[in-house]
């Protein structure tokens, strides 16, 4: 019986690819090239797949950042392999998104619950982002990753997603 499982969507997509691919632990890790730990921790919950990482698995099993953070369904194959991901271009695309919404750096952080500071590294190229900050972005104001990555040349919107605040959460509870 197989143990149930809570982890983000991009490492249970991770998960899922490897046992689609019929591999173990250790040999999705040696693809990757990375440790077998590295890969059962982020299988138990323990760590998060980077965007560096992200990008490894996406290039290796032919699948888009869109598929992988749960974006969209289907995987666009007319997504362009990149050997790297550039810092500062993530970061032009990260405060072109921020500026359309007309927000400061703090009213960004704020509306995905993060730091100010980190927005600001992030949109200069000063610190690679989080996987879970880039989903964050991407899902709450509508962009394609693998356009904010550079997967894609051409800007692709989806619905963003609406979150519950807190506030609304408790309401719900109390009725």
């Amino acid at each position: 019986m197989e143990k149930e499982r809570n982890l983000a969507s991009v490492e249970e997509k991770a998960y899922q690819i490897r046992i689609k691919k019929e591999m173990t632990q250790s040999e999705f890790a040696k693809l990757l090239g990375i440790s077998t730990s590295y890969v059962s921790n982020w299988e138990n919950g323990y760590n998060e797949i980077t965007v560096v990482l992200l990008n490894k698995i996406c290039n290796t099993c032919y699948v888009t950042f869109d598929y992988m953070m749960g974006l969209s369904k289907k995987n666009n194959s007319n997504v362009v392999m990149l050997d790297e991901i550039d810092k500062k271009y993530l970061g032009k695309r990260l405060k072109d998104i921020r500026r359309n919404a007309k927000l400061t750096q703090e009213k960004m952080a704020k509306k995905i619950n993060t730091y100010r500071f980190l927005i600001s590294d992030y949109e200069t190229g000063r610190k690679s982002i989080s996987t879970a900050d880039l989903k964050q972005i991407c899902e709450t104001f509508g962009y394609s990753a693998d356009w904010c990555v550079g997967k894609l040349s051409e800007c692709v919107r989806y619905k963003p997603v609406e979150k519950l605040k807190t506030k609304d959460m408790k309401d719900m509870i109390s009725n």
